[in-house]
């Protein structure tokens, strides 16, 4: 077997088994909050029974809520045909964000050759996508995100191609696919579809400057116009912002920007330190060919971080018997500091009992990343004397000037930062309005690891190191992430026995225990109890009971 072809049965490994590891994340995932809102015509109580009432609900929604008529109108879709067909569109959607991750970031369309690229960009996306379980898994909210991106990515990707091949890849005939798939891709998201809108703008201005514009590129800019004002100008925003807005000044707007960017940081860390590393490996080379040699730097693991390794396999350890370090070190502040200082009323004790259910996957992923940094600075003789080394020797433009493919990811990067601050005329910033920008990111962080001399690199010095950590983190968040929300469906199937056994008895309330397990494992699995309000009024519509009671936890 050729090396090309085998390059290409790996790559079809990789998806198919990203494939199969989303199906099964879907397949667990129930109908949550929102989704049974919108399995009824929206604003009612009528379940959808056909494709009249999807029509009907989408209009309702648009006029009423919001202007997201491609997301809402698949939601309701395949709310309507059925589970099982949203579970396997969805897992197709999030191989198919990444296969266009990647091929942004190579500028063509090619799998075979790199299957190593293609699994790091599948890890990237499982690992940065911030809430990964309700921007990807989700049924109301992969919707909004996940299958707002597909189509934007496939959109702008000729786009992306022309400007790197310097001329038009496709012919004039293109002018009316470009244009209906521009108004889709333009009424996505709202940050997202202001970008789509301005690089398709720039890009078109870009060849008719150089006199070798073609009608595709404009064609599909305007598109993308039409949908943009369609999504903006659904009276349902109008509505939704009176409501979310009222009261909220500059300050604030300009305060969700901290908030929301800096969340996503905390997502897209392990993709900044590579980064990082990345550009003293570019700096490591420019300075080898001025003659300047770093010097030599013992590469043996400290105690420290033989210490630090323990603690990682003691976190695991108890992450997955009951987390009882986490609840060891909450009872220890309980007592030496918050009864001391008064601090026991409910709801602060109930503040600190969220953070310590997230604590240790949080602290097991951040010491794992921080780990492996540690270790790959030391392999590639990254001390602090030779980083102040390689400073003084090389500078941040001589790299720019160097590397095509850092000028693309900085330009990338910037896009992504642009991409977020559209979310100032937003009230709100939640961290999952993030998803387009950490796209961007993405693509920028392959088409750095795919440059040469950083695959060179990283393959002599760091490789195992790289593959173990990757196998590493992968194996615990998908045992996690797989293992909580197995759990969390049959806890979800046990509490709709007790409604459907409610409203089989004609009893106006179901009352049911808490569920006990709140590990959301690194945000990729989303669940919420029973008592919260909107899924609480979703499933009293949907099931037509008045009420639905969750008992006090004693234990709590």
């Amino acid at each position: 077997m050729s090396q090309d072809k085998n390059n290409i049965w790996q790559t079809g490994l990789i998806l198919a088994g990203l494939f199969l590891l989303m199906l099964l994340l879907n397949i667990l995932m129930p109908l949550h909050r929102d989704d049974y809102d919108y399995s009824m015509i929206y604003t009612t109580a009528v379940h959808i029974v056909n494709f009249d009432d999807v029509l009907r609900s989408c209009y309702v929604h648009y006029m009423l809520h919001g202007g997201r008529m491609f997301t809402v109108f698949c939601l309701d879709l395949f709310l309507w045909l059925g589970k099982i067909w949203f579970d396997i569109a969805n897992a197709l959607m999030f191989v198919a964000l990444v296969v266009l991750l990647y091929f942004h970031a190579r500028r063509e369309i090619k799998l075979s050759g790199e299957p190593v690229m293609v699994a790091v960009a599948s890890l990237l996306a499982w690992l940065s996508f911030p809430h990964f379980g309700e921007v990807a898994i989700w049924k109301s909210g992969s919707t909004v995100y996940l299958w707002s991106a597909v189509p934007v990515a496939l959109f702008l990707l000729p786009y992306n191609l022309s400007l790197k091949k310097g001329e038009s890849v496709f012919r004039g005939w293109m002018f009316i696919p470009m244009l209906l798939l521009g108004v889709i891709a333009g009424w996505s998201v709202e940050n997202l579809a202001v970008t789509v809108v301005g690089v398709t703008a720039f890009i078109s201005w870009h060849f008719y400057k150089k006199q070798n514009l073609l009608s595709w590129m404009p064609a599909g800019c305007f598109g993308a116009l039409i949908g943009l004002i369609g999504l903006v100008a659904a009276p349902g925003n109008y509505v939704r912002y009176d409501d979310q807005g009222k009261g909220k000044g500059i300050l604030t707007h300009i305060g969700n920007q901290f908030a929301g960017n800096g969340e996503m940081v905390l997502y897209i860390l392990p993709i900044i330190l590579a980064l990082l590393i990345s550009w003293r490996i570019f700096k490591i080379v420019l300075a080898e060919k001025k003659g300047v040699t770093l010097k030599p730097v013992d590469s043996r693991v400290t105690v420290g971080q033989w210490i630090l390794l323990g603690l990682i396999v003691l976190l695991v350890t108890s992450y997955f018997n009951g987390s009882f370090v986490a609840w060891a070190i909450r009872d220890v502040l309980y007592s030496l500091v918050m009864v001391p200082a008064g601090l026991t009323n409910p709801g602060v004790v109930d503040k600190v009992n969220n953070i310590f259910r997230g604590f240790e996957e949080m602290a097991i992923y951040w010491f794992i990343i921080f780990f492996i940094y540690a270790i790959v600075k030391k392999k590639l003789g990254l001390s602090k004397e030779n980083i102040k080394l390689l400073a003084e020797n090389v500078k941040a433009k001589e790299i720019w000037a160097s590397y095509e493919s850092v000028r693309y990811a900085g330009l990338m990067l910037l896009l992504a930062l642009l991409n977020n601050m559209v979310m100032m005329a937003a009230p709100t910033f939640p961290a999952r309005a993030t998803f387009s920008s950490v796209c961007m990111i993405i693509i920028a962080a392959i088409a750095v690891f795919r440059e040469p001399v950083i695959r060179q690199y990283y393959e002599k010095y760091t490789a195992k190191l790289l593959y173990a950590g990757a196998f590493g983190i992968g194996l615990f968040t998908v045992s996690a992430t797989t293992l909580v929300m197995y759990t969390m469906q049959q806890e979800h199937e046990a509490r709709i026995a007790i409604v459907e056994e409610a409203v089989a008895k004609g009893e106006p309330i179901a009352y049911m225990e808490p569920i006990k397990m709140t590990n959301r494992a690194l945000r990729h699995v989303f669940f919420v109890d029973f008592d919260n309000g909107v899924t609480k009024y979703g499933l009293c519509k949907y099931y037509g009971i008045e009420d639905i009671k969750v008992l006090k936890d004693e234990n709590k």
